[in-house]
């Protein structure tokens, strides 16, 4: 940990050094949206087979940002999930990244609910994000954090670090400003991303969890892969995940291959799968739709029930 504390100082440090920054015009409220449907034939091994229509993490927000006075810029953000397929209730409408910050040459400071830093490292490699084959059901660290507050440098040569800062509040022997951390470490060069996380009782008292991701743009084919590693209070879990997408056209096709033991570490009860494979074809009509396709066979690792998910799907951006 002392050692990355001096990282994100020396970063810091360098920041100041070029405090000079500039910013396009105020752009105060913007509205924003996504809605995401799949009508989901869902077998769970000894459950029931059904035909379901799901609202996969569909929402609704306004961001903006703009001068703050002395060269600095102020942004927020408010976003909501709704479901527009299930629930017509109180339950309709919860909350998402929800934020307030200021950027200038020393980097960027929020405040709010926000993803965690080790969530936000794996960008786009989980391509069935939000799905059945989000990497949230063999994985733990898919944590959205309230009480956040988090620092981000300026990119220096490719490098960037973050560091979230959780406090307990109220949870008796947690009290501080620091209970729980998030530090991640991302190096970008040409197509290559590289990142490593580390989490320290952000998920609960005593659960550590490391990340490391990495991304490759190679002409029209996109790989990732993550390797993770829990220990939650002596019970250890990992994983490794790799996924691949070619692009041609208005046209991607994917796959994902999940091995993980995760689960064993016992962190959140959504974490059940020891293998997945995903396979997925997306089609877009125009900037702002997508049509899709996706097969997610899953091994559940505390039973061994094999379930299986074939959905079609609608995504409507605005």
């Amino acid at each position: 940990m002392k050692l990355l504390k001096n990282s994100l100082l020396t970063l810091a440090i360098t920041a100041t050094l070029n405090p000079v920054i500039y910013f396009a015009d105020d752009d105060w409220v913007n509205l924003y949206g996504r809605l995401n449907l799949t009508l989901d034939k869902v077998d769970e091994d000894g459950g029931d087979e059904q035909w379901e229509l799901n609202s996969n993490a569909s929402r609704i927000g306004v961001k903006g940002k703009g001068s703050a006075g002395d060269g600095f810029e102020a942004f927020y953000q408010l976003e909501w999930a709704v479901d527009v397929a299930d629930n017509s209730g109180s339950d309709n409408i919860k909350s998402r990244d929800q934020i307030v910050g200021i950027r200038g040459g020393f980097g960027e400071v929020f405040l709010g609910r926000h993803n965690t830093p080790t969530k936000v490292l794996q960008k786009r490699i989980d391509l069935f994000g939000n799905l059945i084959g989000d990497i949230k059901t063999s994985f733990n660290a898919e944590k959205r954090a309230s009480d956040i507050i988090q620092y981000t440098t300026p990119k220096i040569s490719g490098f960037k670090a973050k560091a979230a800062f959780i406090p307990g509040e109220d949870t008796g022997i947690n009290d501080g400003i620091a209970d729980g951390t998030s530090i991640a470490f991302e190096y970008v060069i040409d197509d290559l991303d590289l990142g490593i996380s580390f989490d320290t009782d952000v998920e609960g008292e005593g659960v550590d969890t490391t990340r490391f991701v990495a991304q490759y743009k190679i002409t029209d084919w996109r790989l990732g892969f993550m390797y993770q590693t829990t220990d939650n209070n002596g019970q250890d879990g990992d994983g490794v995940m790799a996924s691949v997408k070619y692009i041609s056209g208005a046209n991607s096709f994917k796959l994902q291959v999940i091995d993980s033991d995760a689960w064993e570490a016992d962190v959140s009860s959504r974490v059940k799968y020891s293998s997945q494979v995903s396979l997925g074809w997306d089609h877009k009509l125009g900037k702002k739709m997508t049509v899709y396709t996706y097969l997610t066979l899953g091994d559940e690792g505390a039973t061994g029930n094999d379930d299986s998910v074939f959905g079609v799907g609608l995504v409507l951006k605005f």
